[in-house]
């Protein structure tokens, strides 16, 4: 198996969270795009859905942060990485209305 960036998730992009409990997961920016984004601990697509919940809600806390409230949303579409669960936190633009 190839490797795989998000299992390394070397340091150097902005790292804000390292979670162990109630399991593995980090919310650091994207090397790719530079928005806040959750990685599961482990190499698998498919999060629990209480996983998939806390992820959501630890990622929408630094998302209000640096965007503001109803400011972004959560996208859960992992294109580059298509088999390591990861969410985006992206801000919504004027546009996109």
């Amino acid at each position: 198996m190839p490797k795989c960036e998000l299992c390394e998730l070397r340091d150097y992009t902005q790292r804000y969270a390292d979670f162990v409990h109630p399991f593995k997961f980090t919310i650091l920016d994207c090397d790719s795009c530079d928005t806040p984004m959750a990685v599961l601990g482990d190499h698998r697509a498919v999060p629990t859905d209480q996983e998939r919940e806390f992820m959501i809600e630890a990622l929408s806390l630094i998302a209000r942060a640096k965007y503001g409230a109803d400011k972004f949303g959560i996208d859960g579409v992992m294109r580059q990485i298509p088999d390591h669960c990861h969410m985006h936190a992206r801000p919504i633009r004027r546009w996109q209305h």
